[in-house]
């Protein structure tokens, strides 16, 4: 046991125990491993007083005084009232614990006991109330105030971001800033922070796939995956997935560079392999063939059929050198490119599930994907996707995809975003 630790109920029973045997304060201390200081403290902070019965009709008169001032009800608040205790309460173990039980019948003065449930309700609510309020001055609570408000409230940034973008200006931590919100201290409501996403258990659904599926994942499949970057280990991994709006409306393709959690996104207009090899083109034609063969070394996506022309995504159709190498999920394991799914969270904040992307155009998604690459990380230490993807890519590739940076406090993470490009 740890003697700087906490009294806990279960020592505190040992001491209420101890004292009704009869046991000093040394005593106790070498069962306990707590120093006698402790137990005495504990005991004088926390006894429960008791008055004697008032039997026989007789009043509640417990001066000590009563007898020669000749007072028949004596007041408290007079200068001569001093209550009168046992000789035994002015020293160790100061309460009734150990009073031989005869006598505490007879006794007609006030006692104190030491019980542990009564003892360790009052550390642990004067605990709780002293970690309460706020330490900040109000000048301190307007200036965060005026700076973070429009951020979260009208911008929708996260509390991690806030945090990232004015480290100076919060000198408290996160679990603090909820608790100053749940205070209300700042006009920030729990309803205007970004909204926590669980994902629910996908059902095990067995896909029947026809031959010509099962073919294409011959050697692209996940074990075939992770053989290849176990013994590759520096290679580029890109995620790649499609997000829905409405059904049979256009659909995102989303690209995420693992290494610097740099997300792609291209409109396209059906959900079909020849849409995709369309855009992997523009990306080769774009890029070039020596870059795109360092960023896109290793694709991995899921089981979708829009995916499963791989050669074409693979190969450049020029000149027939393989450029990439493409691998597929087991089934129902989108997990298995978690980094991906994480990041469609900031689609769905701009777009909620249900919005149509037919009014969308592809500077729309530029817009949406220099917003999204903004956004610091924790992950990055606290450095956005684009400030690292920058040093891979090159400032002339990014501006051909039309993306560019977006200063920290001029992000917007919700449907205003497009609003206001519109």
């Amino acid at each position: 046991m740890k003697s700087k630790s906490h009294l806990n109920k279960d020592i505190r029973d040992i001491i209420e125990s101890k004292l009704d045997q009869g046991f000093s304060f040394s005593d106790i201390s070498k069962i306990i491993y707590k120093d006698r200081r402790t137990i005495s403290r504990d005991i004088l902070k926390h006894r429960l007083k008791k008055y004697p019965s008032n039997w026989n009709n007789s009043t509640n008169n417990y001066c000590i005084n009563k007898h020669t001032c000749n007072s028949f009800n004596c007041n408290p608040n007079k200068i001569c009232y001093e209550e009168e205790l046992c000789d035994k309460l002015l020293k160790p173990p100061y309460v009734c614990n150990g009073c031989d039980g005869s006598l505490k019948g007879k006794c007609r003065k006030i006692k104190y006991y030491y019980y542990a449930k009564k003892a360790n309700d009052e550390y642990f609510n004067t605990l709780s109330s002293s970690r309460l309020g706020i330490n900040l001055s109000l000048d301190k609570v307007y200036e965060i105030n005026k700076t973070i408000k429009p951020l979260i409230v009208d911008k929708h940034h996260s509390i991690n971001q806030v945090y990232i973008n004015h480290p100076n200006l919060l000198p408290f931590s996160k679990v603090s800033f909820y608790n100053y919100i749940d205070l209300g201290a700042f006009d920030i409501k729990n309803i205007d922070l970004p909204r926590k996403v669980t994902y629910k258990p996908r059902k095990n659904n067995v896909d029947k796939r026809t031959k010509k599926e099962a073919s294409v994942r011959i050697g692209r499949k996940y074990d075939d995956y992770l053989n290849y970057i176990n013994k590759s280990k520096s290679a580029s991994i890109v995620q790649m997935d499609t997000v829905e709006g409405v059904k049979g409306s256009k659909l995102l393709l989303t690209l995420l560079i693992v290494k610097t959690n740099f997300m792609f996104i291209f409109l396209i207009d059906n959900k079909t392999p020849e849409c995709i090899t369309e855009q992997f083109n523009l990306l080769k034609c774009m890029l070039g063939n020596d870059l795109f063969k360092v960023v896109f070394e290793v694709i991995l996506t899921d089981n979708g059929s829009e995916f499963y022309d791989p050669i074409s995504i693979e190969v450049d159709n020029n000149t027939g050198e393989v450029l990439s190498h493409l691998f597929y999920c087991n089934p129902s394991a989108s997990y298995q490119k978690g980094a991906i799914e994480k990041n469609h969270e900031f689609i769905r904040e701009v777009l909620p599930k249900g919005t149509s992307f037919d009014s969308l155009t592809q500077d729309d998604c530029n817009l949406l994907m220099s917003h999204i690459n903004s956004i610091p990380r924790n992950s990055l230490g606290n450095e956005t996707p684009y400030e690292l993807t920058l040093k891979l890519l090159g400032i002339e590739n990014l501006e051909k995809l039309g993306i560019k940076k977006i200063n920290p406090d001029d992000i917007i993470r919700s449907s205003r975003l497009l609003k206001k490009a519109s």
